[in-house]
């Protein structure tokens, strides 16, 4: 009778496993391989920690750090993301009716991943990030290390809106909203915009911007134990470095770029001959012509 009542209750347990949604969530740095993250904000008032005049979203986009960084420098990965459709439409639409179409140029947007496992160790850092910027600037360890910060503000954010039903789910946060939810006062006080004030680029940018992408990692390069906190962090481009000198030039490298249409998309340039390679193309076109010309007589 008790194994026969055991049985029942485990059948039961079973069956409304199977029924209930499945808790999605997610994945910031404590996982070692955390999800690219969407951060789109619209700072309507002077403040960008109080008042109700400011509003938030977060949309997970479902692709890993490590896949990632695996297309890293393979000319012509592309992905979209359409933010208008499913899971997503509720939290775009709503931010995009708070802010009006009249002030879609001060809508902001950011792509970040993170990965704090091993964070006090040269490469254990690990962080992939939005900046709009030709070369990062002074960036310590320590500072990079103090990006985990933002992992409160993923872990808030996972049991809100369709985050904590869905696979690739998205909320909306204002500064009223309950603490670390909003992108601009995580912490209380500190904006996602600058990873809360651990660097001093601003990875948010105007709707339509190409924006750069980089892969940063505690260093020095090429070493390993623990890592200085004085030392500087590895700041690698995200792309394909036609030219090699480690610096994003005109052409250069991958893209993130949010439209008012609400689709986010990623590109990489296609690699093109250097010049070297153009000289040797030209010289071959060169040597054919003038055995086609000596074959027809021209």
């Amino acid at each position: 009778m008790k194994m026969n009542f055991k049985l029942g209750a485990l059948a039961a347990a079973v069956i409304m496993g199977a029924s209930a949604p499945a808790f999605a969530f997610m994945e910031g740095g404590a996982g070692g391989n955390g999800e690219l993250l969407l951060n789109v904000r619209y700072y309507g008032g002077t403040s960008a920690t109080s008042g109700g005049d400011d509003i938030s979203a977060l949309f997970d986009l479902g692709m890993r750090m490590d896949d990632m960084i695996a297309a890293n420098g393979q000319a012509g990965f592309s992905k979209a993301w359409d933010l208008t459709t499913g899971t997503y439409g509720a939290s775009w639409n709503q931010l995009l009716s708070f802010a009006s179409p009249a002030n879609a140029s001060r809508i902001e947007f950011s792509v970040i991943a993170l990965d704090n496992t091993d964070y006090d160790t040269v490469g254990g850092s690990r962080y992939l990030s939005t900046m709009n910027v030709e070369k990062v600037p002074s960036l310590t360890n320590a500072n990079l290390k103090g990006f985990q910060n933002m992992e409160q503000y993923i872990n808030v954010n996972n049991s809100r809106d369709t985050h904590a039903t869905d696979a690739n789910g998205a909320s909306v946060a204002m500064p009223t909203d309950p603490s670390n939810t909003f992108f601009g006062a995580i912490g209380g006080s500190g904006q996602g915009d600058n990873w809360v004030a651990k660097t001093t680029v601003d990875t948010t940018q105007s709707l339509g911007t190409e924006q750069n992408f980089w892969f940063l990692t505690t260093g020095p390069a090429g070493s390993t134990g623990p890592a200085s906190p004085f030392g500087q962090a590895v700041k690698t481009p995200f792309g394909v470095d036609l030219n090699h000198d480690g610096v994003i030039g005109t052409g250069e490298f991958s893209k993130f770029t949010l439209n008012e249409a609400g689709v986010l998309s990623f590109s990489a340039v296609s690699a093109v001959p250097e010049a070297d390679t153009w000289a040797m193309l030209l010289a071959g076109l060169g040597m054919l012509g003038m055995m086609v010309r000596r074959r027809t007589g021209v």
